[in-house]
């Protein structure tokens, strides 16, 4: 037996204790695991209670592919919900915020509150610690999705359950006819009531006590206090599904609180730090976040509690605004609910089954509810149109932004590979950021506007449409602002609030970056409608550190109508001037009529004068400070006199060499050129609208007419076999400066882009899904401008044929594995949506006829796969029993790491059906998988 000299023993300990030291991150500031956090933990279900969510891949199976204007699917992937883990700006001030964390609390740990609400599938499967998001992977990335959504439950569900909470008429606001309602709501409840006992609070305890929560002033569940359900049904508003999984029935959904969940959002470290001022009413074993409803500390957002304090959101609600109605919500005449106006009803199927109701006409027991349009959609237009630019056969490719967003996650954590990616998704992208302008067009209107020429008095009323705060949500960087200008002789005499296109931003601030005014202009900022945090952390008046935030310097935002300013201090929600808190900055007819009344004076002698509302979704003001914090040049972190940060550190500037920043460093130079190139200051000519800014609202006294092309009439919508063949009136052989026509699906008043077209009067819109209803309205084209939309017509396009309709009712991916011994040795299908590179993916698709639902033999399906790289597979014909098999070979690189198929995320999508005599439905059914 031989034996080691003492000294390599210990040269090779000294070894490994420094490979040991060199392999494990060191940090300046202690970690501590969020679990063990009081600062950052809320109610609701915890990461360690065993919730798994499904990939939306497996939804999408369903309720997408088969009618783009009112399905489900194509709308949420358009959506910011679906991109809420993609968002640039998360990215970057999530960034902000961990170094934010680490100067104030001596850990990240703060992160954690961004990842819950824009990670919720890894933020429950415990991949948000450590807090910079990298763990998450897959699917988290699909932020708010569908599985997520539909397993939500009520943690208020005993009042819900007995109409104490959001009412009793249940015909009438609930739209519940007949017993099946109430049969599955408590089925609902029983479900509720069994795992109310799972939530549980930071010390040892139950958070319900006889199924309501142990403290009555937590009355809301905001700021991501998420309850999900361990159960695998889904849930949702209608108690009459023909759904082939799981359901329950879920009066939450269509419950005005169930956007609470999100979109009313506060900071609970520094409550539960004891900053609030609110009492402890558990004599110091619960934490004040457990005892309160988030609005009732430390403001960050406030969406939610602005509708609360609305006319719209006391019972019953109130009627909207005519000029709303006319502006694009012609059916939506109340609205009671945030859904009323972000989920508007439309016309059709939920899925394309032949189970599916046909809402609202096939339906008895909710027969005053349409499907739920999943526009989801506020006034954030420019961060789905840079994402739908990633796609390279979208409609607006930029291979700029390609450039900057996809540099893989080593440098920016950020990984577009993974989930339903948006590069494949440019379609339905463009189209969210196009019915996202359509709502800030809806939120606004400029009226009463009048001006005395001999004095200069010019007075006018801008009012709330919606039904918070004009504007609302994410107050960093996000203003409304009036510019007013006065002409005499076509010459320009004043301009209030001008904005310099060359620089990015208003002229007149006190930022560096903003240009002097100019002869004749002046900045008003009370036309300014905006939100700026302050923070006694850093001392600053206004702060962008949102993280770090403890009040208001600034929000003079439009109330909306009905606006209860007596009970706003709770939530706070009062308006704020100059840093004081200021009730009376509206006038009670303000409050009342959701308007604010502009009354200025402009020279006099004017011919014409303009008013134009701008929204600016973000500012370069805020872009500029999240590149400068992230890349150490901020200054407004510092330290006491001491030489410390208020966790009693020494940190300040860290994440340029932190390597706990090492995949979210370069989101400093990133956020900054996405911002530069797509408001064209790089000289690219990109001019996207909300980083530019973009009109919501006009008027104009004297002067010439705006422009105003003529409307067209749609004549016919004719269906065929998979299509619709359109016509309408010819109006650019009488009018020359018509240019073209625009054709849009009808989205209960929204609209969605079929196409552009020339001189011509006919179109045939094709690829539609065969039985499924569009519909269709137009505007003509100027070269400057578009006329309002004209009448609207629908088609439901048939089998012309009278063959045989075929389609895939399903599909799903797989491998073949063994199975038994001996003789009894075969393989059989597994299916599975994690592969390795070189294996061999089955595509799977069930082949039905669409009239009886029985299985179709000897079909060929043919299947589109696309991702990192994309491929074509057609199967084998269909056995017997209508499965129908294609094959993806996939390859593993060489030994030097070389080649291969690219690994991540792809979405497999049945492109065509074929059999003899029979005709495939259209239906595009897809399924998702992972290859590593």
């Amino acid at each position: 037996m031989s034996r080691c000299h003492p000294k390599r023993i210990l040269a090779f300990s000294l070894t490994l204790l420094l490979f040991l030291i060199l392999a494990v991150p060191v940090f300046a500031w202690t970690p501590k695991p969020v679990a063990d956090d009081p600062l950052l933990r809320m109610p609701g279900t915890q990461p360690d209670q065993g919730v798994t969510l499904e990939a939306p891949g497996r939804c999408l199976n369903c309720h997408s592919g088969y009618n783009a204007s009112v399905e489900p699917g194509f709308n949420w992937k358009g959506s910011m919900m679906a991109q809420a883990a993609r968002d640039p700006i998360f990215w970057a001030c999530m960034t902000v915020a961990a170094q934010d964390s680490i100067w104030a609390l001596g850990n990240p740990n703060a992160v954690d509150l961004c990842e819950r609400c824009h990670f919720p599938e890894g933020w429950l499967g415990g991949r948000s610690d450590p807090p910079n998001a990298s763990a998450m992977t897959q699917s988290d990335y699909d932020g708010l999705h569908c599985d997520f959504c539909h397993k939500l439950s009520d943690p208020f569900f005993e009042t819900t359950q007995d109409g104490s909470r959001e009412g009793s008429d249940w015909s009438g606001y609930w739209d519940e006819q007949t017993p099946l309602s109430s049969t599955e709501a408590d089925r609902t409840y029983t479900q509720d009531a069994g795992e109310a006992g799972n939530i549980k609070l930071f010390t040892p305890g139950n958070f319900f006590i006889n199924n309501r929560p142990k403290y009555s002033r937590y009355g809301e569940n905001g700021s991501g206090q998420y309850f999900v359900s361990a159960d695998n049904a889904k849930r949702a508003s209608f108690a009459d599904a023909g759904a082939k999984h799981q359901m329950l029935y879920s009066r939450y959904h269509k419950s005005k609180y169930f956007c609470s969940t999100c979109h009313d959002v506060s900071n609970p470290a520094l409550a539960n730090l004891g900053l609030s001022g609110l009492a402890d009413l558990s004599g110091g074993t619960d934490l004040i976040s457990e005892q309160y409803s988030a609005f009732n500390y430390f403001h960050v957002e406030r969406t939610f509690s602005e509708f609360m304090l609305s006319a719209y959101g006391r019972q019953g609600g109130a009627a909207t605004n005519p000029e709303f109605q006319d502006q694009g919500a012609p059916d939506i005449a109340t609205a009671a609910k945030c859904q009323d106006c972000h989920m508007r009803d439309v016309s059709g199927p939920a899925a394309n089954k032949n189970s599916a109701v046909d809402r609202p006409a096939g339906s008895n027991e909710h027969p005053a509810s349409g499907l739920p349009l999943h526009d989801l959609t506020g006034g954030n237009s420019w961060i789905t149109r840079i994402l739908a630019s990633l796609d390279p056969t979208g409609p607006v490719y930029d291979p700029r932004n390609v450039e900057i967003l996809n540099q893989g996650p080593a440098a920016l954590t950020l990984d577009l590979s993974q989930g339903v990616s948006p590069t494949g998704e440019g379609a339905a992208l463009k189209a969210g950021s196009d019915r996202a302008l359509q709502q800030l067009q809806l939120a606004a209107t400029i009226k009463d506007l009048t001006y005395d020429s001999a004095s200069g008095t010019l007075s006018f009323k801008v009012q709330n449409n919606s039904g918070h705060k004009l504007i609302s949500g994410f107050p960093e960087g996000r203003r409304m602002f009036l510019n007013v200008k006065a002409f005499k002789g076509g010459s320009l005499l004043a301009e209030i609030n001008p904005y310099s296109d060359t620089a990015g931003t208003l002229k007149g601030l006190s930022h560096p970056s903003s240009p002097a005014l100019g002869s004749g202009e002046s900045h008003d900022d009370a036309l300014v409608y905006e939100v700026h945090p302050s923070s006694t952390l850093t001392g600053e008046e206004q702060t962008f550190h949102f993280v770090l935030a403890t009040g208001r310097s600034k929000d003079n935002r439009i109330p909306p109508k009905g606006f209860d300013i007596v009970n706003a201090a709770e939530r706070h929600s009062e308006p704020v001037w100059h840093g004081v808190i200021d009730p009376d900055y509206f006038s009670s007819a303000e409050y009342a009529g959701g308007y604010d009344q502009v009354d200025l004076t402009i020279p006099a002698g004017a011919d014409q004068v303009t008013v134009n509302l701008y929204y600016q979704g973000t500012s370069r003001e805020y872009i500029e400070f999240l590149r400068d914090e992230i890349n150490g040049t901020g200054g407004t972190l510092t330290l006491n006199g001491q030489g410390q940060n208020p966790a009693g550190g020494t940190e300040t500037y860290v994440v340029q060499s932190d390597p706990f920043f090492t995949q979210l460093k370069a989101w400093g130079n990133a956020i900054w050129d996405l911002w530069e190139h797509n408001h064209g200051l790089d000289s690219s000519g990109v001019t996207v609208p909300g980083i530019v800014p973009t009109i919501m609202a006009s008027a104009a006294w004297g002067g010439a007419p705006p422009c105003d092309p003529p409307v067209p009439t749609l004549l016919s919508a004719e269906p065929g076999h998979t299509n619709v063949a359109l016509a309408w009136t010819d109006l650019h052989t009488t009018d020359n400066q018509v240019l073209g026509y625009n054709l849009y699906y009808d989205q209960a008043g929204k609209s969605q882009l079929v196409a552009e077209v020339g001189q011509i009067a006919t179109y045939t819109d094709s690829g539609l899904t065969n039985g499924q209803s569009y519909c269709y309205k137009l505007t003509s084209r100027y070269a400057d401008c578009e006329s309002t939309m004209s009448n609207i017509l629908c088609a439901t396009p048939t089998n012309q044929s009278g063959g045989t309709t075929i389609g895939a009712a399903s599909l799903v991916s797989g491998v073949y594995e063994p199975s038994g011994k001996g003789k009894n040795r075969t393989t059989v299908f597994v299916q599975q949506q994690s592969f390795q590179l070189g294996d061999a993916i089955i595509l799977r698709a069930h082949v039905i006829d669409q009239a009886s639902g029985a299985p179709v033999a000897d079909a060929v399906v043919e299947f589109t796969v696309s991702g990192p790289e994309t491929a074509t597979v057609t199967s084998t014909p269909s056995y017997t029993d209508g499965y129908a098999e294609g094959t993806w070979s996939t390859s593993a690189p060489n030994r030097k790491g070389n080649g291969g198929t690219p690994p991540g995320s792809y979405t497999a999508t049945v492109s065509n059906v074929t059999l003899s005599g029979a005709t495939w439905d259209g239906l595009t059914v897809s399924t998702s998988f992972s290859l590593q």
